[in-house]
């Protein structure tokens, strides 16, 4: 159930930018680029912890601010095309999907632009000195 007359102390602008810069930093560490959604909430909150998210002056994970204004993690992932849901029996997993990354619009193009900065170096190109 999304709670639209909550009082929470961030934007809504703000706090999609610090989601998105949180859940692609866990993503793009994780294997694959893949992880269960369960240990990505967990994650996210323990990461995010030093953020304030309060609602009524009461301190909140991130969770709960998504689950407030989206009505659930899934919810917020599913308006985007750079993350993928893959259920395999009763477990949800969450993909970064690098193909969408340069074509969504929706995000802040800081945030993805950090993610492409990184560049990837073969064995074979480089000499240890």
């Amino acid at each position: 159930m999304v709670h639209k007359n909550d009082k929470w102390n961030i934007s809504d602008k703000r706090a999609e930018e610090i989601t998105h810069r949180y859940i692609i930093d866990i993503l793009k560490d994780s294997k694959n680029n893949t992880i269960r959604l369960s240990e990505l909430v967990s994650l996210l909150n323990h990461q995010t912890k030093h953020i304030k998210f309060t609602n009524h002056n009461k301190k909140k994970p991130i969770s709960l601010y998504l689950q407030c204004k989206h009505g659930s993690i899934v919810n917020f992932l599913d308006k985007y095309t750079i993350y993928a849901q893959i259920k395999e029996k009763d477990i949800i997993y969450v993909k970064l999907m690098d193909s969408e990354i340069t074509y969504n619009k929706s995000i802040d193009q800081n945030i993805l632009h950090e993610y492409k900065d990184w560049i990837l170096i073969d064995e074979e190109d480089f000499i240890l000195v």
